[in-house]
């Protein structure tokens, strides 16, 4: 009787355990398909749920960006269960984060790192001025969103944290951006004075008044300094059919010479698209982050064999496969200015001394982003 006991209650562990396997199992598949539906590109928005068993009742876990996934996601396991489900998901921000889930970049170039360390990938960068979405916070770190959708992590230390009523008070300035690649803010309207702190080109502060050819600034956290006027330009948001390809140049030639830097978005360093965001931001105009997405704005261009129809301003891209690795501005024709070890120009034509054959023959795209 014992034995029969033991062969029953046996068996009956057997058929749970496999049938909890079956359960997450199929919930793997459901997790698929809504990072495929809701998050195809993880850089832009986080879908990543869990489900585990805990004293005989299922529990779905886990955050997302995207509040339907998490009602995809949810509906998906109470079908899976039959309803047996105790639902601890959450839509980031967290709550714990209060209302204040707004920042504002107080430093020249903020980090963002792919995790909350500071030995992890650089991924991309933010500028002084510029808001972002506070999503989760562990411990001095903060996981982040761009105006752009741009998801990582950064310090505590590189930002002001405020609640939309401050962003709000923020945006009604009036806001000026520095244009010149590398500048100072000083403690007095002198280069001879002490420094506030640098900025860079597309750095955002509040235009207080007008001293001589100097200007009083604020920046984000509150300090006060002084620029030179003629360093700054109000703030724009401008439509691509507003922009001349002239001052898109312009702004790129004056970078020329800029180090490279993997994840860089800056004057100070930057990477292929970081380098054509920062240009093109600096007219009023916001790309995406990667090239893989700014692959993706604007209206396609098919090249006539000696590229006539090439003009200044287009987005040439460039990569390996069905995969968009990296891209540059043109002036034009056949050449170009990118970022490729430094800012410099190159030729798609064998016959100019700035040829590269390497970049003729990964030519995938060819992009129009004014008119």
């Amino acid at each position: 009787m014992r034995k029969s006991l033991l062969f029953f209650v046996s068996f009956f562990l057997f058929l749970s355990c496999n049938d909890s396997t079956r359960i997450l199992k199929a919930f793997q598949a459901v997790q698929k398909q809504a990072q495929l539906r809701f998050a195809p590109d993880k850089s832009l928005a986080l879908v990543d749920f869990h489900l585990s068993k805990h004293n005989g009742q299922w529990i779905l876990k886990g955050e997302t960006t995207v509040k339907q996934a998490q009602n995809f996601v949810l509906k998906k396991a109470d079908s899976l269960l039959a309803g047996h489900v105790i639902d601890s998901s959450i839509v980031l921000p967290n709550p714990s984060l209060g209302d204040s889930t707004y920042a504002l970049v107080a430093v020249s170039t903020a980090n963002i790192r792919r995790q909350p360390r500071h030995a992890a990938e650089l991924i991309d960068q933010s500028i002084t001025g510029n808001v972002l979405k506070l999503l989760k916070r562990k411990g001095s770190w903060y996981f982040i969103q761009t105006v752009y959708g741009y998801l990582g992590w950064m310090t505590k230390t590189s930002f002001v944290r405020t609640d939309k009523q401050g962003i709000d008070a923020w945006q009604k300035g009036p806001l000026y951006r520095f244009t010149v690649a590398v500048d100072r803010i000083y403690s007095q309207p002198s280069v001879e004075a002490v420094p506030v702190c640098d900025a860079v080109l597309n750095s955002v502060v509040k235009r207080i008044k007008k001293r001589g050819k100097w200007a009083l600034v604020e920046l984000p956290d509150g300090r006060k300094g002084y620029a030179l006027d003629k360093h700054l330009a109000p703030l724009t948001v401008k439509k691509p059919r507003e922009v001349k390809a002239e001052n898109i140049l312009d702004v790129a030639y004056r970078l020329m010479g800029i180090p490279y830097l993997w994840g860089g978005n800056s004057a100070k360093g930057c990477d292929c698209s970081g380098f054509t965001q920062t240009v093109f931001k600096a007219n009023g105009i916001q790309l995406p982050r990667d090239a893989r997405q700014q692959a993706l704005v604007g209206r396609e261009i098919i090249p006539a064999d000696d590229f006539s129809n090439v003009e200044p301003g287009d987005l040439l891209f460039f990569g390996v496969g069905n995969r968009i690795t990296h891209v540059g501005l043109s002036l034009g024709g056949f050449r170009f200015i990118h970022q490729d070890s430094e800012v410099r120009l190159t030729s798609l034509d064998e016959h100019d001394p700035d040829f590269s054959a390497y970049r003729k023959r990964t030519l995938k795209r060819i992009k129009r982003i004014l008119k």
